[in-house]
């Protein structure tokens, strides 16, 4: 599990930088068509895998269904990535998706992947029902699953200003020089500025 989270958190950041560095070129993506990426899926190497959800995401809606596909796939880094860049396009494909989403915030066996599945469907606007597993993961001892959650819960931004109290707390919980562990604290004030649109202090 802790192995499973420090990678979604490595692959959380790719995912930020990707949506700005990663060009599409016609249709193909860092040179790969959809459907070559969904093969690639099956690929032996996990970082082979992750890159191309992360390729897929970078098409946008026309990656949303091969996206959707992959929520069902064995590895659960891609079905967090997947869940993730669905529920960041959002669309169609994502409100398709809804009922497999609510199956896999139920019942997958990944903490990581039910966070991920529960940032869609607040995407999808079933924000009241599932942004409260997200504001439960800021608790957790683990510190790659409290930044994951915090930064799912930035992503959702406005919409999820339920979470601002929880957030602050632990935002001044885990501030510098405090006995907590300040990326968990940075992680909640970036997540506070989203929400917010502006800086805080």
């Amino acid at each position: 599990m802790a192995l499973l989270f420090r990678w979604v958190v490595i692959c959380m950041a790719v995912l930020v930088q990707a949506r700005s560095v990663t060009a599409k070129d016609g249709d193909t993506v860092a040179g790969r068509t959809v459907a070559e990426l969904v093969t690639a899926l099956d690929d032996d190497d996990r970082t082979t895998r992750c890159a191309a959800v992360r390729s897929l995401g970078a098409f946008e809606q026309s990656g949303a269904k091969a996206l959707a596909g992959a929520l069902s796939h064995h590895d659960p880094a891609v079905r967090y990535l997947a869940a993730v860049h669905l529920g960041r396009i959002g669309g169609e494909e994502l409100s398709k998706a809804t009922d497999r989403l609510i199956g896999l915030a139920e019942k997958d066996d990944s903490e990581a992947v039910r966070m991920a599945v529960s940032f869609a469907l607040c995407r999808g606007g079933k924000v009241e029902s599932h942004l409260p597993r997200l504001i439960a993961g800021l608790q957790a001892s683990e510190r790659a699953m409290a930044c994951s959650a915090a930064e799912l819960i930035g992503m959702l931004g406005p919409a999820a200003s339920e979470a601002r109290e929880r957030l602050q707390t632990v935002r001044d919980a885990n501030a510098p020089g405090s006995d907590g562990d300040y990326h968990i604290g940075g992680a909640a004030a970036a997540a506070l500025r989203k929400i917010d649109a502006e800086s805080v202090d």
